[in-house]
């Protein structure tokens, strides 16, 4: 596994911005992989589609087919909207995480807390 690219690089998190980032980061492949899946889901079924019609198919059945054999990847292509998704609400626990330790105890956490705005007292989540 070491010798292939990764699309989220291994990094070591040691504040809380860097955990976020890695949060957004994920955020961001889940929705770039949903719109090229959903893109080529597209693609393929318009070339079933024609493919079909062009060999006698009628219209009916060659969209029938055509959505059939791109019905998996649009499934797939949802599930990573899904991944965007859970990274955003992870990162949003985590935020709201980080406030609670600093408001109960200052310095308790392992992380440094920057996503804090200490310039007028509010919250950062």
């Amino acid at each position: 596994m070491a010798d292939r690219p990764r699309l989220i690089p291994n990094q070591d998190i040691k504040t809380d911005e860097d955990l976020l980032q890695l949060l957004e980061g994920l955020r961001k492949v889940g929705i770039a992989g949903h719109d090229e899946l959903d893109e080529l889901a597209g693609m393929i079924r318009m070339k079933i589609e024609r493919y079909g019609r062009r060999n006698g198919l009628s219209r009916l059945r060659a969209k029938f087919w055509g959505r059939q054999v791109a019905r998996p990847l649009v499934k797939s292509a949802d599930e990573l909207l899904a991944v965007a998704a859970y990274a955003r609400v992870c990162k949003n626990r985590f935020e709201a995480f980080i406030v609670a330790i600093d408001e109960e105890h200052q310095g308790a956490s392992d992380f440094t807390v920057t996503s804090r705005d200490h310039r007028n007292g509010q919250r950062a989540a």
